[in-house]
């Protein structure tokens, strides 16, 4: 592991915050048990079942092109391997990466005939694969690729589609220059600033206000691609409205205002993300899009790919100047959408989700997907490989290096934190049941006594909360960074408390959901399952609509197997389908029957994959 962290040289836009090495962190508790479940199940069995992600990917020497697949695996990989102290997996992991090295050609390519936009994202997970070793041959493969990008990109610029897809490597070349100093680094991320997609300008603008299905059919996304060139309307608007497209933009927009210090660059990522969420948001943080932007409406597809690009970007976010903020929405896409998309048995994914979803089947549900997208299953590589990244990725983020030589918490998943500050050795160990609980205990080691900052986010959510070190109580304004700068000795104490009320969140039109810390807590009706071929269909039974009275309690109980709210629920039998998907929250919800009333007990999320997150509100 590295025992130096890079912040932006001159001339980049300095950043408040930078990511720790791999390595500097290792995940406790019930963080912990995820990975281990993971490592053991889905990230083991992923070569197996994608073959081009693993060992016969044109990446690591073999002859399969993976897309995104392998270095997303690989990242998986290392992040993990890493987080668990896994060594066996961390010595795979680096085998693969200097494989990937070996491959390079003469002229610094890589990876046979692999899209600009997958190797961009290997260049990624080398990236990571230096935090934790230090091995400067990465460095010079890293180098030697960016000279290929310079005699290239002159003759042959990137294409349409290569374009919206820069923000990876933008990361990797300020990464590099960081490290190196070298200033041709800068001169080819200035071009491909200059070549790629200026999601500036659309995050400002954002023309997106309305789901992309109601101006486009599927009938023309056929007819254009008979007929259109890449250069086309309808070809533009499939990159340019793609959801996942448009989350990896996010983070293009913050590389380009760290390269030139703009304030229009700056500024796009809250401004895009601002607007996408208005426009597109789902209850559970992430941005709905099937694969096209969908509106708000809450059995509009959510991409499992889409939802770890935004992931990805976000947690890239929290190191820009000023958007912290993003730390809320990254913990309610993880704990929330990105959680629902494994199953219950995390031994399949689901491509495709929805926040009411009261039916999971083989039928053709959003536009431009297959009728495989809403199952739970093994069918979709990109989906897989994109999701075992995300948690690795979100534990190495949960804390960050400070400018100032500190340490700054943006999320309070239980784990361990082990660095240098100002030439002492330094273990924070987080002790929690976040997200279940508020309540967090960090326990402070260092080599010997010290001073150095703390920097604690403090979520919008948690109104009230305190800081307790040292016998003094500290009020911890929500919404903020609070700062705990101190002499600290080994064995010293903070107990923060983050008071999680439950709460109704309004959604789309009338219907609301219910809210607590970072959870989302759903309805889930009595449904059916069956077999499907090797997946399971599942079915809400009839008559499952149900509305929340503005009246009704909303109490959290809390216990070993984690929290429900208890709530009282109307029946609205006249709620039901519309096709294969759940109709929207009536409106109009004519006379209604009080007396019907019942007792339900609503639970995270995650928990439910047949689900109404969003109900009438009576």
């Amino acid at each position: 592991m590295l025992t130096r962290t890079f912040f932006a040289r001159a001339p980049l836009a300095p950043g408040r915050f930078a990511p720790l090495p791999a390595g500097a962190i290792t995940a406790q508790g019930a963080l912990r048990d995820r990975l281990i479940s993971l490592r053991g199940g889905l990230l083991s069995r992923c070569a197996s079942v994608f073959p081009e992600s693993g060992e016969g990917s044109v990446f690591f020497g073999g002859t399969l092109p993976s897309g995104m697949r392998a270095p997303e695996l690989l990242d998986a990989m290392l992040l993990t391997g890493a987080l668990l102290g896994d060594e066996e997996l961390r010595r795979e992991a680096l085998r693969l990466v200097n494989a990937v090295i070996d491959s390079q050609r003469e002229d610094g390519s890589f990876g046979a005939d692999e899209s600009f936009a997958a190797r961009g994202r290997m260049l990624r997970a080398v990236a990571h694969a230096y935090t934790m070793t230090g091995e400067k041959r990465m460095l010079t493969f890293m180098l030697r690729y960016m000279k290929y990008l310079r005699d290239t990109l002159a003759d042959a610029p990137l294409s349409a589609s290569d374009a919206m897809h820069a923000a990876d490597t933008l990361e990797s070349g300020i990464f590099l220059y960081n490290i190196t100093g070298q200033k041709a680094v800068l001169s080819v991320l200035t071009t491909l600033l200059s070549q790629g997609a200026d999601y500036t300008t659309l995050f400002h603008a954002f023309p997106h206000r309305t789901p992309i299905s109601r101006t486009l059919s599927e009938e023309a996304v056929a007819a254009a691609m008979d007929s259109e060139d890449e250069g086309g309307y309808v070809h533009n608007l499939l990159r340019t409205a793609d959801a996942a497209n448009l989350c990896e933009g996010l983070r293009a927009s913050m590389y380009a205002g760290i390269l030139t210090g703009s304030g229009k660059h700056l500024s796009a990522p809250e401004a895009g993300l601002a607007r996408m969420n208005k426009a597109h948001g789902s209850i559970t943080g992430a941005i709905t899009g099937d694969p096209l932007l969908a509106g708000t409406h809450p059995s509009r597809g959510v991409s499992a790919v889409a939802a770890c690009e935004l992931a990805s970007s976000l947690e890239a976010l929290l190191t820009c100047p000023g958007n912290e903020q993003g730390a809320d929405q990254l913990e309610a896409l993880m704990y929330n959408a990105i959680d629902a998309a494994f199953s219950a048995d995390e031994r399949a994914v689901q491509p495709v989700q929805q926040a009411n979803q009261t039916r999971v089947s083989r039928e053709a549900r959003f536009p431009l997907s297959g009728e495989n997208a809403n199952l739970f299953s093994l069918e979709d590589g990109d989906a897989l490989c994109a999701l075992l990244a995300a948690w690795p990725r979100f534990a190495q983020n949960q804390w960050l290096l400070t400018r100032d030589d500190g340490l700054c918490a943006m999320g309070y998943a239980p784990c361990s934190v082990r660095y240098r500050l100002g030439g002492v050795g330094v273990r924070l160990n987080v002790a929690s049941d976040y997200p279940a609980s508020g309540s967090v205990k960090i326990s402070v080691h260092v080599e010997k006594e010290t001073a150095f900052p703390l920097y604690l986010h403090i979520p919008a959510w948690a109104k009230g909360a305190t800081c307790a070190v040292s016998g003094e109580i500290i009020t911890a304004p929500a919404g903020k960074l609070l700062t705990v700068n101190r002499q600290w000795h080994d064995g010293d104490e903070l107990l923060l408390t983050l008071p999680m009320t439950v709460t109704r969140v309004p959604g789309f039109h009338q219907a609301v959901g219910v809210s607590r810390g970072p959870l989302r807590f759903v309805y889930a009706p009595k449904h059916t399952g069956e077999a499907d071929g090797d997946v399971m269909r599942m079915q809400a039974d009839p008559g499952f609509g149900a509305a929340l009275p503005q009246t009704a309690p909303l109490e959290a109980a809390v216990c070993e197997t984690g929290v429900t709210v208890k709530t009282r629920l109307v029946p609205l039998p006249r709620w039901g389908m519309r096709g294969v998907s759940c109709d929207q929250p009536p409106i109009a919800l004519g006379d209604v029957d009080m007396s019907t009333a019942f007792d339900a007990e609503l639970v995270p999320y995650a928990k439910a994959a047949v689900r109404i997150a969003l109900m009438p509100s009576i």
